[in-house]
Order: structure tokens, then sequence, then C-alpha cells
């Protein structure tokens, strides 16, 4: 028989992650065996029997979620995305580094046993409608150059042109071109903004491609 599945989980809320272990060691015979509230934390432990790391997107430890899957794979163990995490720009480059696939934290945990079992054998896993949603939304896949980032990310705070473009060391008029190209760049992507620039903002928001508010 072989042995089963083991794994770590990379989470900074613990007491989920205890009932996740108490689930998969009852129902699956996958063992939860390391827990670690960041990835620093979890790369300095022995790795060599895990098969597969549930990472989490967000770890509120300012850590960025490519380098972190990055990190992971070059350890050895294969990587399933277990997140609350929305922003589909983030999901997909967590993907695009390597990570095999996505789990949502509100999917049953049934999907869980699944999403382990299909990346130790190497494969792919959408848990749900939503996360398969998540994963193809075509926000994701727009791209907005560093400059068009940083005027949505002052438009989103409430500054005018004049003074974003101060701010930015730019003139008013290239201030203006550069949310034109974002708003182009989702044209081509097939998404139209009837609203104009508040829509351009709103949704890079949500997708991902701006973060207005970090510190």
């Amino acid at each position: 028989m072989d042995r089963a599945h083991v794994v770590a989980a990379v989470d900074d809320h613990p007491v989920m992650l205890r009932g996740l272990a108490s689930f998969l060691g009852e129902e699956s015979g996958i063992e939860l065996r390391l827990i670690a509230a960041t990835c620093d934390e979890l790369l300095a432990l022995d790795l060599a029997d895990v098969d597969v790391v549930l990472l989490d997107v967000d770890l509120g430890d300012g850590s960025d979620v490519e380098d972190n899957v990055t990190r992971i794979l070059a350890a050895g163990p294969r990587v399933i995305l277990y997140t609350n995490e929305h922003r589909p720009v983030v999901v997909r480059a967590a993907l695009r580094a390597g990570a095999l696939g996505l789990v949502l934290k509100g999917d049953p945990e049934s999907h869980v046993v699944e999403a382990i079992e299909s990346a130790a054998a190497g494969e792919h896993y959408v848990s749900s409608r939503l996360a398969m949603q998540l994963v193809n939304d075509p926000a994701g896949a727009v791209h907005l150059s560093q400059r068009e980032q940083e005027v949505l990310e002052r438009l989103a705070l409430g500054l005018p042109y004049p003074a974003l473009a101060a701010d930015l060391g730019i003139a008013v008029t290239t201030a203006r071109t550069h949310v034109q190209r974002a708003m182009d760049a989702y044209a081509e992507a097939g998404i139209t903004l009837r609203g104009g620039p508040r829509e351009a903002v709103a949704r890079s928001i949500r997708a991902g491609h701006i973060d207005p508010f970090r510190p």
C-alpha cells in the first residue's frame, strides 16, 4: 500500500488549520504534519517527506505570493493555493509561478482532499465554479504598466489630475493618457468600461492590479 500523502500548510490563522488537520486525519488518511504562519517558518522545517503544501495567498507578513510559491517549489513539495483571496490577478500570478491549483476556504473540505491528491500526482485542480471564475476572469489577464497602476491608485484615493500628476512628476495630459491606456487594455480583454475612469479604478482594485490603501 502506498504511503499516505504528507501535507504542510502555511497560514496565519492556525485555528482554522487545526480543524482542517482533524478532518484530513479522520476522513482521508492524509496527514497534515506541519503548520507554519509564514513561508520563512515553513522553509526552516524539514520538508523531506512533504508532498504538498497548502499555501494561503495573503499571509499578512508582506510577503509576495509568487516568491513564496517559487521558494516552496525549490524546496521540493508541490503547492496548492488554499485561500480566501478573490483578486484574479493575484491568484493567476501564483498559478503562473507554479502552484498546481486553487481551493477556496469556503469550499467543501472534500475538495481539499481532491486537490491534494491531484497535486501529489502532478495534476492541476480547481475546487469550484467560483474558483474557476477567478482563474479565468479576463480582468486577471489585463496588463497595466507600473505608471498606469500608479495613476489609477492615486485616482482611487481621490486625487484630482493636477495633484496626482504633480505627485508623480508628470504632466496632467500624460496622466490622462495613462488612464486611457489602462481603459484600452481592458477593452482589448473584452471588458467594456461604461463608467469611464471610475470603473477602471474599481475593476483594477477588485482584480488586484492596484492596492491604493497599502502602507
